[in-house]
C-alpha cells in the first residue's frame, strides 16, 4: 500500500495499555491520543480493573474495549492460543490498522494476537531495558516499529535490532496559559503554605520505583538550613495498594526524620498543571525512569528542575542551564542542586527560563504529533 493510499483513509489504532494504575506510559498514551486524534481513528484496550484509566478515555470520547491478557506459553500453547484468539476477535471487531502497544508488557502478552488479527505492529519503549528472556524476545519479534522515548531506552535496549525498525521519538506536554500570580495565591492559600516560602515540588506516585528515601534525606538537609522550605507530593498515594503502602513507608521515614509537617501529599489530582504554576523548584528523585513527561511540563512553566541522572533524563536537563542532575541514590548532591536554586533566586529564574525555552525548542507538541503519524504510515506501507 502506497503512503498516499494510507494517508486517504482513516487509520484505526488500537493502543493496549498493560497495567491497571494511572501512572506515567497512561497519562503519556492519553496525550499522544490527543495530539493525533484529528489524523487517526483511536481505540483503547483496558484491562477489566482499569477504572480511571478507562474514564479519561471516555472523557476524550474515545472509545475503550475490555480485555484480558493472554498468557504466552510454549507448554500451555493451546490456551494461550486461544486467548489470543479472543482479544485478535476484538481487534477485528474495531477494525484495527495498527496495534500500538504501549510497554513491553503490552508486546509480550498480545503480539500473537495483533498476528493473529493481521494488524501492523509498534511498540513503545519506556524504560531501559537491558534484560530480556528468550520467551519476551520471541513475543518482541514481530514488532515492526519499536519507537524508544529516549536514545538511552534505545541504547540500553536488549535486542539487537536494525535501524529500520527503530526511532527514538521525544514525548512532548503542551501548557495551557494560566494567570500564574492567580494561580500560586490561590493553590498556595488551599494548601496552607506560607507565600514567602519556598516549594519544592515532585510529580509522581508515591510508589516503590520513586526513589522518595533519597528524597526524604535530601529534604533533611535542606531543612537544617531552610526550615521554612515546604515539600509538595502530587501523585497517588491512596488509590493502589501498592502506593498506598509505600506511601505508609515514606510517612514513617518522615516521621523518623522530624520532617513530616514540612511535607503535603495530594494525591491523585486532576489539576497538575495548576499546581506546578505554585512550586518554585521541581524535583524528580527516582530509581529508573523512560522519559518523564513531569519534569517537562515543568521546564515549560519556567520552573528549573532536579532530578536523578537515570534514564533519559540527562537527554532534557543541561546541568547549570536548565537545573541539575545528581546521581543515583546520592541525597547529598540532591541537596546541593536543591540549596543551589534557593540560595541564588536569580539564577533558579535564568535556569527556569532556560527550561522552557528548552521544552519549546525541542519538545513541541506538532513536532510529537508528526512523528507519531509518519510511524504509523510507515508500518502501514513497508
Amino acid at each position: 500500500m502506497s503512503g498516499n493510499a494510507v494517508a486517504k483513509q482513516t487509520l484505526t489504532v488500537a493502543h493496549f495499555m498493560p497495567w491497571s494504575g494511572m501512572g506515567g506510559v497512561e497519562i503519556a498514551t492519553l496525550r499522544m491520543v490527543e495530539a493525533t486524534r484529528r489524523q487517526f481513528r483511536h481505540i483503547a484496550f483496558c484491562l477489566p480493573d482499569a477504572d480511571a484509566l478507562r474514564d479519561a478515555f471516555k472523557k476524550m470520547d474515545i472509545e475503550t474495549v475490555t480485555y484480558n491478557l493472554p498468557e504466552p506459553s510454549l507448554r500451555h500453547a493451546d490456551r494461550y492460543y486461544k486467548e489470543s484468539k479472543i482479544v485478535a476477535a476484538q481487534l477485528k471487531q474495531v477494525g484495527a490498522d495498527v496495534a500500538h502497544f504501549q510497554d513491553v508488557k503490552a508486546a509480550y502478552h498480545n503480539s500473537l494476537a495483533a498476528i493473529i488479527a493481521h494488524s501492523r505492529i509498534v511498540c513503545h519503549i519506556r524504560s531501559a531495558n537491558p534484560h530480556l528472556d528468550l520467551r519476551q524476545r520471541l513475543c518482541l519479534w514481530p514488532v515492526h516499529q519499536f519507537i524508544f522515548v529516549s536514545k538511552e531506552a534505545r541504547q540500553s535496549f536488549a535486542m539487537l535490532l536494525p535501524d529500520s525498525k527503530t526511532r527514538v521519538i521525544y514525548d512532548a506536554v503542551e501548557v495551557p496559559n494560566t494567570d500564574a500570580e492567580t494561580h500560586n495565591n490561590a493553590v498556595r492559600h488551599d494548601l496552607g503554605v506560607p507565600d514567602e516560602c519556598v516549594l519544592v515540588g515532585m510529580i509522581a506516585r508515591v510508589a516503590p520505583v520513586k526513589d522518595y528515601f533519597t528524597l526524604a534525606d535530601a529534604a533533611a538537609q535542606v531543612l537544617a538550613l531552610h526550615p521554612e522550605t515546604r515539600f509538595l507530593i502530587v501523585g497517588d498515594n491512596s488509590l493502589e495498594e501498592l502506593n498506598r503502602n509505600h506511601y505508609a513507608e515514606v510517612v514513617n521515614r518522615l516521621n523518623e526524620l522530624g520532617i513530616v509537617d514540612r511535607f503535603i501529599f495530594t494525591g491523585h489530582r486532576t489539576d497538575v498543571t495548576r499546581l506546578i504554576v505554585a512550586i518554585d523548584v521541581c524535583v524528580l528523585c527516582t530509581h529508573r525512569e523512560g522519559f518523564p513527561l513531569s519534569i517537562l511540563e515543568a521546564m515549560a512553566m519556567g520552573k528549573p528542575v532536579v532530578a536523578t541522572a537515570v534514564g533519559g533524563i540527562p537527554e532534557i536537563i543541561t546541568p547549570g542551564v536548565t537545573g541539575y542532575l545528581h546521581q543515583h541514590g546520592n541525597s547529598q548532591e540532591l541537596a546541593d542542586g536543591l540549596l543551589r536554586l534557593i540560595d541564588n533566586p536569580k539564577d533558579a529564574r535564568r535556569m527556569g527560563t532556560s527550561a522552557r525555552e528548552n521544552v519549546l525548542k525541542n519538545f513541541s507538541r506538532q513536532r510529537f504529533a508528526d512523528e507519531i503519524a509518519e510511524t504509523y504510515l510507515h508500518v502501514m506501507h513497508e
